[in-house]
């Protein structure tokens, strides 16, 4: 199907997130790391406040804090003190430099800039990388995607190339895409593990940002995948990406080290999760583990006993591109009317779903849904959601007016269920609503 716009002067209430703030999720997901983003100090400001809004845990983010004369006549000047700064107080095991429109339109040279810098200053050890990511394109998928992808270019770059590792054929390599909560990222490395794999994920957030108590205070990444397991991941014997977005991550280890990958464009749902579920037991040859065919038991049940909430109804969805492909898989399996679908910007793989896509904000998802009876967005969407009347579930990001959600699963069996679930009951409450409304007022 097609993907559409709407023609309008301005964005209302946007659904789409700078690619910076992607970057800066991918950096929370390694140890010790330290995101620098190279511009003014809103630019750090804006996503620090959301992933801190968000996750409930502290965010390692530092900035250039760029003034307008910085820009013109040496913007470099700022990042080497800002790069003397972090390594000198902090040592961080890897620092990502995040370009930003303001420096890229300025036309500054990351690559030659910190090649410089390291040679200078004879760095080793460690893991620096830059990456580039202007707001004028994409959203937080592809930032977080770029930034993965570069920070393995230079991992490649530091242990070299084909005929130089052995290969570990029981280790797999996991990249989770960004709309991936800790929760759902450690649910796929328990599904992995229980077929005799090894498993990395890169990154792993699920070890940093899952809401766990930690005594004293590090201006670092406390928690994620270590540099060392990181370098370890190159010798995986394959790669398994989730979402559409991790396809370049995965096909740059491919093109650079020879190792094979598979996409799964979602793991959520019966349909998916079977997919998954049958190509691990097909490269393992282990059969597929009890609790997984209870657990498939379990969704099939839930999905029949809430039957009678999703006939009839219609739904909204308004998430970034890997995670509306998703959830749209999941409403239809349950039976449900997608009344419209909503992202940030466009990508392959919405391009290709067969239902029509639209490229907007949540001004759109309003006017689009109006009569959807649920709405699924990002925590912005509930005004939007109250004045069409529809029930609101949270998802993606940021969600900030409901507690644990950054710990919810939605992958594998599951996370469908207890989505299934969770849609089911905030359907029964909105019909409730009603009816106690159309008796008071009688």
């Amino acid at each position: 199907m097609t993907v559409n716009r709407r023609k309008k002067p301005a964005s209302v209430n946007p659904l789409k997130i700078g690619q910076s703030l992607g970057a800066v999720l991918a950096l929370q997901g390694c140890y010790r790391a330290m995101p620098l983003i190279h511009g003014s100090q809103g630019c750090s400001a804006f996503p620090k406040a959301l992933l801190t809004r968000h996750f409930r845990e502290p965010i390692a983010v530092q900035t250039s804090a760029l003034q307008e004369m910085d820009v013109i006549f040496d913007a470099n000047r700022n990042l080497e003190e800002a790069l003397n700064l972090v390594l000198s107080k902090h040592r961080p095991d890897i620092i990502g430099i995040i370009g930003t429109e303001l420096t890229d339109v300025a036309g500054v040279d990351y690559q030659n800039m910190l090649k410089t810098y390291k040679r200078e200053r004879n760095m080793r050890g460690g893991l620096a990388f830059s990456v580039v990511l202007p707001d004028f394109r994409g959203s937080l998928e592809s930032g977080f995607s770029s930034t993965v992808e570069a920070m393995i270019d230079e991992m490649i770059q530091q242990v070299g190339h084909r005929g130089s590792r052995s290969v570990n054929t029981r280790q797999i390599t996991l990249l989770p895409g960004s709309f991936l909560t800790p929760a759902d990222v450690m649910e796929l490395k328990e599904i992995i593990s229980s077929f005799g794999f090894e498993v990395i994920a890169l990154p792993d957030i699920s070890t940093s940002l899952s809401g766990h108590l930690l005594t004293g205070f590090s201006p670092l990444t406390r928690g994620g995948v270590p540099l060392d397991s990181m370098l370890q991941s190159l010798q995986s014997g394959l790669t398994i990406a989730i979402g559409g977005s991790m396809e370049r991550p995965a096909r740059r280890l491919h093109n650079a080290l020879g190792t094979p990958y598979k996409v799964f464009e979602g793991a959520m749902g019966l349909k998916a999760t079977d997919e998954l579920l049958h190509f691990l037991h097909q490269i393992s040859g282990e059969p597929v583990p009890l609790r997984y065919c209870w657990q498939r038991e379990n969704l099939l049940d839930s999905m029949l006993d809430a039957h009678f909430q999703f006939a009839g109804m219609s739904a909204l969805t308004a998430l970034e591109p890997d995670h509306l492909y998703s959830v749209s898989g999941w409403l239809e399996e349950l039976g449900v009317e997608q009344k419209a679908l909503i992202t940030s910007y466009e990508t392959p793989l919405v391009a290709g779903m067969e239902r029509e896509v639209w490229v907007g904000d949540l001004d759109d998802a309003e006017v689009l849904g109006k009569g959807a009876d649920l709405w699924i967005s990002n925590s912005h969407g509930l005004a939007g959601a109250q004045r069409i009347e529809a029930a609101f579930m949270p998802a993606g990001f940021p969600v900030w007016n409901e507690l644990g959600a950054y710990m919810s699963v939605s992958v594998g069996y599951r996370g469908a269920m207890e989505w299934s679930n969770k849609a089911g009951n905030l359907l029964m409450q909105r019909e409730a609503g009603h009816r106690e409304s159309s008796v008071r007022h009688r």
